[in-house]
């Protein structure tokens, strides 16, 4: 008899190990509804310890639970969404009737913890109604341009849609991701948001994702406690996200975040809690998000490069920022607000030429916004006569200047005479600087202090030219 209750315990001992090792909660019942056995999984999705539950009423511990519903009728529930109220979970259920000689004598809940499936699932579809509200506001709302982002250039339909979109989502809390060419403005759509946000007066932070090196990435947004890596600070760090708590984390670049840390990331936007590199601690915060990136997100997923739950929750409301070659005349109207401001910051009055014009709505400015501001400052730098034409633009932008040209030439005194100029660019460029520097020297008597603050440029930098171009010479010939 005492072998046979060796030969009957050791299985049973063994399939209750083999309970505690999966990763779904398994707990049993008797006819009574009182908890008999549940398995250590149980224990860490509910949050509860085996001395809180065991012979218990089921009841006490899951109010309402549906594994009362099959004792009464001794039917099973296979596949069944479950929301554990009082323990702040979802889960998928699983539950059999213990029948034995046609006796009920308890029941067993197989369940799988999908709380944050189903958050996801609540966020997309959030977002979804959220995204459909907002559109269908933009779309049969006030077309017109936004008073608040008044500051903001451009006349283009689809770039004022953009606007539109951001000034109705701005004052929400939800996260929003901008998505555009680099130098397309998604960081002026940022700003924008940020100066209407109901956090404006709160903390801002911005962060880089491709300039943080990878192996310091963990440390830089979520901190780090004293001594917990050798170069660490003695009192520690306070990371990114503590930083910005109560206000908006400016995840740019979110695309190059590595998986590693896009796992990490998740985590602290979906329960708000962070925790630093070498503590055991769990932090509360509480920011608004919003991300930006020049990469294809839905293809990266598809390419297994960044994580398709990250991406969910990232995709709350999605602004597209279309690119400049497609923005039309909004093109011009950059064009001449970064002419004000160069005119003004090297103290010139120039005007565009026709064919400079034709020259920019033609051209694909892979670059975008950035783009255009860095040629026209060139343009601006280069031109000492008043008008700018295709041949003081970048190199780049005259390959696809539009030709022939039918306006008139520049003066005469811009360029040295036909017959001495030779044809390549840089030559022409440093006859009219020479020019130039000769013709203000000229003008303020050789006074070179006067000179430099004409010239928009520094004392280095004169020096650099004057020894360049031999001035001592052309001085003393005055």
């Amino acid at each position: 008899m005492a072998e046979d209750t060796v030969l009957n315990t050791v299985p049973a001992m063994m399939m209750l190990e083999a309970m505690d090792a999966v990763s779904n909660g398994i707990v049993i019942v008797d006819c009574d509804s009182r908890i008999t056995y549940v398995n250590e999984a149980y224990l860490h999705i509910l949050k509860v310890s085996r001395e809180q539950v065991m012979h218990k009423q089921i009841s006490v511990i899951e109010p309402g639970a549906m594994i009362l519903d099959a004792l009464r009728d001794r039917l099973p529930r296979l596949h069944r969404p479950v929301e554990v109220k009082t323990r702040g979970k979802k889960i998928m259920v699983n539950i059999t009737p213990i029948i034995k000689h046609q006796k009920l004598i308890g029941a067993v809940s197989v369940f799988e913890d999908i709380t944050e499936l189903s958050r996801s699932h609540q966020e997309f579809e959030r977002a979804q109604r959220l995204s459909h509200s907002i559109f269908k506001a933009a779309a049969y709302g006030n077309t017109g341009r936004p008073s608040k982002f008044s500051h903001i250039i451009g006349q283009d339909p689809k770039f004022i849609r953009c606007l539109r979109l951001a000034e109705l989502v701005a004052p929400t809390d939800a996260t929003v991701l901008i998505e555009g060419e680099s130098g397309a403005g998604k960081e002026v759509l940022v700003e924008a948001i940020l100066r209407i946000s109901g956090k404006r007066c709160r903390p801002f932070v911005n962060i880089n994702c491709s300039a943080i090196p990878e192996t310091l990435m963990e440390s830089e947004l979520f901190g780090y406690t004293s001594g917990s890596f050798t170069g660490a600070a003695k009192k520690g760090r306070a990371g990114k996200f503590e930083l910005a708590d109560g206000g908006t984390v400016f995840l740019d670049e979110i695309g190059e975040m590595p998986l590693f840390m896009q796992a990490k990331l998740l985590r602290a936007l979906q329960s708000g809690e962070i925790q630093k590199i070498g503590s055991d601690t769990i932090q509360k915060v509480d920011v608004r998000v919003v991300a930006a990136t020049n990469r294809d997100l839905k293809q990266m997923v598809r390419a297994g490069t960044f994580r398709e739950d990250l991406y969910f929750r990232l995709n709350t409301f999605t602004i597209v920022i279309p690119p400049l070659r497609d923005r039309g005349h909004d093109i011009i109207l950059l064009a001449r607000h970064f002419l004000k401001k160069f005119t003004d910051k090297y103290h010139k009055q120039l005007v565009f030429s026709q064919s400079v014009m034709d020259c920019f709505l033609s051209y694909p400015w892979k670059g975008n916004v950035r783009q255009l501001e860095s040629c026209i400052e060139y343009a601006v730098i280069v031109c000492n006569a008043g008008t700018i034409y295709a041949e003081h633009l970048p190199e780049e932008l005259q390959l696809t200047s539009p030709a022939p040209r039918t306006e008139s030439l520049p003066a005469a005194a811009e360029l040295p005479p036909p017959a001495e100029r030779k044809h390549d660019l840089k030559t022409d460029i440093a006859e009219m600087e020479k020019n130039r520097i000769e013709a203000v020297l000229e003008e303020t008597g050789g006074n070179k202090t006067k000179a430099m603050k004409l010239l928009g440029i520094s004392r280095r930098t004169f020096y650099k030219k004057w020894k360049k171009y031999d001035l001592d010479k052309m001085m003393s010939k005055k």
